[in-house]
């Protein structure tokens, strides 16, 4: 029997191991899960560019098209890379999972979005331990990615359509957590514009589900992957 390849992408100023360390463990023994740490972040190559999720997402296809087709799992910035992915270049996914993901941000959370792009920004003054941890991960090419990702997350959202929606064909789990309304929104939204769609809610749980919940996530996950596979 072929081994299922898995590609983990993660968020915002994470790392594949520090975002996805549950899921890893508990599927490395049946999968071959490879981490991708984005441009910027982790021990990626290469580092944060202006044009960030263009570029990240040509890295991130690139990587993908030397190892071989699999699934994706995206948390929140990957997983608007993982959906992109979908649309584009269909013929690499098995599948995908979405998690802390919304295909477009509503027009009542742009300012809060703002005013998180200002405390991030600051982060230095506003939270010494987050920039400590942020260093240890990153190195010093912390900051510059910090402001790349965030520029482009706040002001240029990559936005996905519900005409784009409609044509995905690959496989689709949409796992957000509970607690944010706009997240339960968004899970609703999606299932409304692509009935094929798998969705669920985490309860218990936040934007990072995965985190989180990681028992309730990994067997939902799980679900998915072995129904999916072939």
């Amino acid at each position: 029997m072929t081994i299922e390849r898995v590609y983990f992408l993660h968020g915002f100023m994470g790392t594949g191991e520090s975002h996805f360390l549950n899921q890893i463990s508990n599927m490395k023994n049946d999968y071959e899960c490879i981490l991708i740490d984005l441009p910027g972040h982790g021990d990626a190559a290469v580092e944060a560019t202006d044009d960030y999720f263009e570029d990240t997402l040509k890295y991130v296809v690139t990587q993908i098209k030397n190892k071989g087709k699999g699934f994706i799992i995206g948390l929140s910035l990957g997983a608007s890379l993982a959906i992109h992915i979908a649309l584009r270049e269909p013929e690499l996914v098995s599948g995908i999972v979405l998690t802390g993901y919304s295909p477009y941000i509503p027009e009542e959370l742009k300012g809060v979005m703002e005013k998180q792009n200002e405390y991030f920004l600051n982060i230095e003054e506003n939270d010494r331990d987050i920039a400590t941890q942020f260093m240890s991960l990153h190195g010093e090419k912390w900051k510059a990615t910090l402001e790349k990702v965030l520029h482009i997350m706040t002001f240029h959202y990559p936005v996905v359509t519900q005409a784009e929606i409609e044509q995905i064909k690959v496989p689709v789990l949409v796992l957000n957590g509970s607690s944010e309304l706009h997240e339960v929104e968004a899970v609703t939204y999606l299932k409304q514009a692509n009935l094929k769609f798998n969705a669920g809610l985490v309860p218990y749980a936040g934007h990072t589900a995965n985190i989180e919940q990681p028992e309730i996530y990994n067997l939902l996950v799980r679900r998915f992957l072995e129904e999916k596979q072939g």
